[in-house]
């Protein structure tokens, strides 16, 4: 069926709607150059639907198939309601007949409006920001030359959005009127691509040119700080938020307790929540969601209970909240009733993240068949994310079969996932079995994959100091091995002894212990001790879940050294403070 068929065919379907009689309509009429559709068209104005969007939808698509641009121009501005799919319409028409200007600026105003554009305006947008770049590129050399603003800043939320940051920025660069929304859209195009900092460098940049943030602004780059876990710029953008009135718009607050519990101090984040003139679902759920990943299950289901008190519905996202809150507190019976709740009293269906903290609740309590039996039970076919957490909880009791089957599922759909040849590996060297870890190394050897190394990071005065294991290249190594060597004397006179399951290495215990003492957290608190004030509270960062030695030891050093250290692994928040951890040694 060739494209005109196929635009009549969407004629035909007004005729089922009882909109035109079968008499408009000629299904065979072949290409010309749009005259045929003239009967049509003066038939629907006749019948008084030229004014309905989806009439006019299908009209202008048709006379886009015959090229009649300026017919379906006069199509789409006679509609007096505009809906998305009337808006795609047009641009799509102006995209396929080349009119590549006239597609971007369509666009540029279909954002000032306020609609949002979907995935099917995004292809035709994208076509015709390609058409028009390849266009400049042959005319004049540079992508945005000659275009205003507003055609501009439509071309680089287009790249940001299909990855071409460097487009984006080179755009940007040559715009001589940027406007407020010139860099909102690459600051949001900067944090959508995982690039935090670059994010923080333009809003820092912005500043300096003296344009005005906006609820946009504060959002998008409170949440490269929470991703970043970096509190001390996130506190100053809360005083310019401040500054500016906008702490207490919604959205903006929003994003303020998501960054403080996000940087690990979940005390401002309630304070915000608290101070909140009116609050949303989102407002709820970030709260609930903040509590659960500093393992303060009690207060999230406390949150909980009050919004269902105070009226807001909880939707999908607020149970992924409440299940991981359950499951950071191994509380089992309490999340089965709010599973089962949530599909019966709410008609909420599961999505892959419920089933995940349900298949790590009830694995961590050591009900390892029922967490496999809830995997079987999936509509869908499970995800990695499910199988992972399975993964997860083999490795903690040590289950090597079970542990061996989630591997095997995962790697079918991931082969080169990093973390699952890492687990299957730890699993066979904490039951010993040296010749199949020696197999799994191997494999990642021939598939190229790499272990990722512990990584731990702190910041001070605004400079943020990594550390890896065994690392020996900061400039202030010598006092950091000097302090290790302290802690090592007090935690021992503490009654310290070292648990040598964290290390999966065939080796003597002396090097084990060796070993242990340079975890990159130990060399990250070491260089805090020596660094901050003493008293004041010390923050980690760690890209993997931290180990039971670490663990128990940093407990230890809290209450000798009489600070509160909180470290933020892979799964969560751990609250050290006089010798006990916020977790209950349950993680």
């Amino acid at each position: 069926m060739n494209e005109v068929s196929i635009s009549f065919k969407k004629l035909e379907i007004l005729k089922l709607h009882g909109i035109i009689s079968s008499k408009m309509i000629n299904i065979n009429l072949v290409r010309g150059e749009g005259h045929e559709l003239n009967p049509i068209h003066a038939c629907v104005c006749k019948l008084g639907h030229d004014t309905n969007a989806f009439v006019g939808t299908a009209l202008m698509d048709a006379y886009s198939v015959f090229g009649s641009v300026d017919s379906a121009r006069e199509v789409f501005y006679g509609i007096v309601y505009k809906d998305m799919v009337t808006w795609t319409g047009m641009i799509a028409c102006y995209a396929e007949n080349d009119c590549f200007l006239e597609a971007m600026k369509l666009f540029s105003q279909m954002r000032i409006v306020g609609f949002k554009p979907n995935n099917f305006t995004f292809v035709s947008v994208l076509k015709a920001s390609l058409g028009l770049e390849a266009f400049n590129q042959r005319s004049c050399g540079a992508i945005g030359l000659g275009l205003d603003v507003f055609v501009s800043n439509a071309l680089m939320d287009v790249y940001a959005k299909c990855g071409r940051m460097e487009t984006s920025m080179e755009l940007f660069v040559e715009l001589p009127n940027r406007n407020d929304v010139t860099w909102n859209t690459m600051i949001v195009g900067y944090v959508q691509s995982g690039d935090w900092r670059n994010a923080m460098s333009l809003f820092l940049n912005m500043l300096e040119y003296q344009v005005q943030a906006t609820e946009v602004t504060y959002s998008s780059i409170l949440r490269a700080c929470a991703s970043l876990a970096a509190l001390e710029p996130g506190t100053q953008i809360h005083a310019f938020t401040v500054k500016t009135n906008y702490d207490m718009n919604v959205v903006v607050a929003n994003g303020l307790i998501d960054m403080y519990a996000k940087c690990g101090s979940i005390k401002d984040a309630r304070l915000v929540f608290e101070m909140m003139n009116e609050r949303d679902e989102v407002s709820w759920n970030a709260m609930i969601s903040g509590y659960s990943m500093h393992g303060l299950c009690g207060d999230a289901l406390n949150v909980f209970e009050i919004m269902q008190q105070r009226g807001c519905k909880p939707n999908h996202l607020t149970f992924v909240g409440v299940l991981s809150a359950c499951s950071h507190a191994g509380l089992l019976d309490q999340g089965q009733a709010y599973f089962k709740s949530m599909v019966e009293d709410y008609g909420i269906e599961p999505c892959v993240e419920h089933y995940t903290s349900m298949v790590w609740l009830l694995g961590r309590a050591g009900h390892l068949d029922q967490a496999a039996k809830l995997i079987a039970e999936i509509p869908s076919k499970p995800s990695v994310m499910v199988w992972r957490a399975l993964l997860g909880v083999c490795a903690i009791h040590n289950n090597v079969e079970l542990g061996k089957i989630s591997a095997q599922r995962i790697l079918e759909m991931e082969p080169q996932d990093e973390a699952t040849h890492v687990l299957l590996s730890n699993i066979y060297a904490t039951a010993k079995k040296w010749q199949n870890v020696a197999s799994v190394r191997n494999s990642m050897k021939m598939k190229g994959v790499k272990k990722e190394p512990g990584l731990s990071w702190i910041e001070n005065q605004g400079t943020v100091h990594y550390f890896t294991v065994g690392d020996a290249s900061h400039c202030d190594m010598k006092v950091i091995n000097g302090m290790l060597e302290w802690l090592n004397m007090k935690t021992r006179k503490a009654g310290y002894v070292p648990d040598y399951r964290a290390v999966l290495r065939d080796m003597e215990e002396d090097e084990k212990e060796r070993h242990l003492w340079v975890h990159s957290e130990r060399l990250a608190l070491a260089f805090a001790l020596i660094k901050t004030p003493p008293g004041s509270l010390i923050r980690i960062i760690k890209n993997l879940r931290i180990c039971v030695d670490c663990h128990a030891t940093i407990k230890l050093i809290s209450q000798i050294v009489q600070r509160e250290i909180v470290i933020r692994d892979m799964n969560r928040f751990h609250h050290f403070q006089d010798g006990y951890c916020s977790c209950g040694d349950y993680w």
